[in-house]
């Protein structure tokens, strides 16, 4: 089955919910192929993967959600966010190689994350973009030992539930035209 792009954008849902079902290795190959095709600057295509399964994702969840616990303010939705990845098959994360320092860099990558999101949607697959990561952004870099900017984390799975549109702006709310 093929998807129009307009389908992919209208339909594609952040998942919180999957499905204890792994998900394979080939599809993830797909998805990250997806990304590498979006804009980058400079064509530098800054994006960096680290796909996260097993052992090695009880590793990170682990430190992450260790990392937490030993802040003293408000996290947000962070807790929610790791046991998300707990549950999860697949957590992908995304880094910025930031190799110009530039901070447009962040938008190639930003578009690779879409892309991907969207290849997955139309495999049936979920995700989740999640950005709660940055609460522990000094103890994943040290994790991980990249010479990258950590961007995202992404959650991957089969959806167990797709939660409804929400309501979305018109383009008269978000759009001003001059001339």
């Amino acid at each position: 089955m093929t998807m129009s792009v307009d389908e992919a954008l209208r339909e594609r849902r952040s998942v919180r919910a999957y499905l204890d079902r792994g998900v394979p290795e080939d599809l993830i190959r797909q998805m990250i192929e997806a990304a590498t095709f979006a804009p980058s600057a400079k064509n530098d295509q800054q994006w960096r993967f680290t796909v996260l399964t097993g052992a090695s994702k009880l590793k990170f969840t682990t430190l992450y959600r260790s990392e937490l616990d030993k802040l003293d303010y408000d996290v947000g939705s962070s807790y929610g966010s790791c046991q998300m990845m707990e549950k999860v098959p697949v957590v992908i994360i995304v880094w910025n190689t930031n190799e110009r320092g530039w901070s447009t860099e962040a938008h190639s990558v930003a578009a690779a994350i879409q892309n991907l999101l969207l290849k997955a949607h139309s495999l049936g697959l979920g995700t989740c973009w999640i950005g709660d990561v940055f609460y522990t952004y000094e103890a994943i870099m040290k994790h991980f030992r990249k010479p990258w900017k950590l961007l995202a984390a992404i959650t991957v799975g089969w959806p167990r539930i797709v939660p409804k549109l929400k309501p979305r702006l018109s383009v008269d709310q978000v759009t001003e035209f001059l001339s």
